[in-house]
């Protein structure tokens, strides 16, 4: 009994606190716990194997088995030339009684851009043409693979609304922008490398002649105004030099109070046309070199390219997430089977008690 007692005293620690209770240290408690789950994980390898090469199978047939796409991308800018005349164009409309605002609105046209490729005008231009395909040519909905639905009542026009959401929700045509440095960035996703770079071309080219003809055709309205202007103003010179000369013709002997005002008036009109008319001439020069700066003008960046590698699926990626979730999820259910053990044996336990 002495060396029993002797044998407990020696193992239990020293109680440095005084109490009844003996302190273990943690870094000890720690060793056994690691242990004990490095045990655990021993015991269910083959569960852990079975789950993860389970989960390697079913991320490699699902990587195999989602679309290809291909991805061209390219980068522009927009630059927009602006006239100082828009101050004197104003000020010379107000005089004819028509006045006019600023055609463009302060708006940047890069800022309605992804309003121009989300239309239904652009859409359209997208399957009313036949597009290159696996060796093929192909109208977009055959290569998208969209077919209607003929039972419904509308089923043209249930028709022509899938194939716009097609594009609008499928992030077939994406656009962005850079705050900092105001470039833009245009990117096609398609499931054929030609089609991705045709995609994006096609889409450059209509925004380019869109920008390009709603910008000049403000500013041709100007030009417009001004000739108008000028023609009439040309009449009313020509017609007061007629009146000051038959003025003069009439009376160039007698003077009278009378004939000097008169000739003053004619004066001062014709002064006034010929002003005018002057004035007119320089801003209408001037508009039409405003004509040609105020057309926006789309400057590329980085041309599309027909790409060499696919975008999707990034198969390497999926099947390495498939592994790692299926060692992840062995291991839960190789600790969730030893709790579950561990309580039933606990519970037993208490009942032969």
């Amino acid at each position: 009994m002495d060396f029993e007692n002797s044998m407990i005293t020696k193992d239990i620690p020293e109680n440095k606190t005084g109490s009844g209770v003996p302190q273990f240290r943690s870094n000890d408690l720690n060793e056994v716990s690691l242990l004990d789950l490095i045990i655990v994980l021993w015991r269910g390898k083959y569960v852990i194997i079975a789950i993860t090469i389970f989960a390697s199978i079913t991320g490699v047939v699902c990587a195999l088995i989602v679309p290809e796409s291909f991805t061209s991308s390219s980068t522009f800018i927009l630059k927009t030339g602006k006239s100082g005349a828009s101050g004197n164009l104003g000020q010379l409309a107000s005089l004819a009684g028509m006045p006019i605002g600023n055609s463009g609105g302060g708006a940047d046209p890069s800022d309605y851009i992804g309003q121009i490729i989300q239309n239904g005008t652009f859409l359209a231009t997208l399957y009313d043409r036949k597009w290159f395909f696996s060796g093929d040519s192909l109208m977009l909905d055959e290569i998208l693979e969209i077919e209607p639905d003929t039972t419904v009542s509308n089923w043209q026009y249930v028709h022509l609304v899938q194939k716009y959401e097609s594009i609008r929700k499928g992030k077939i045509i994406s656009y962005s922008k850079d705050g900092k440095t105001g470039i833009l960035s245009l990117t096609t996703n398609a499931p054929d490398p030609q089609l991705a770079y045709d995609l994006n071309k096609h889409t450059l080219d209509y925004i380019a002649n869109y920008i390009r003809n709603t910008i000049q055709g403000q500013a041709k309205e100007k030009r417009t105004f001004i000739e108008s202007r000028l023609r009439e103003v040309n009449r009313d010179l020509e017609q007061s030099e007629v009146a000051l000369a038959r003025h003069k013709e009439r009376n160039f002997i007698t003077v009278s109070p009378h004939v000097s005002l008169e000739t003053a008036r004619l004066t001062r009109q014709v002064t006034m046309n010929t002003e005018l008319y002057i004035q007119l001439m320089k801003q209408f020069e001037a508009a039409k070199v405003e004509e040609l700066d105020d057309m926006t003008l789309l400057q590329v960046l980085r041309d599309p390219e027909a790409p060499i590698r696919r975008s999707k699926p990034q198969r390497t990626m999926i099947v390495m997430m498939a592994f790692g979730a299926g060692v992840f999820v062995g291991c839960f259910v190789v600790f969730g089977m030893n709790a579950v053990k561990s309580a039933v044996k606990k519970q037993n336990g208490t009942i032969n008690r």
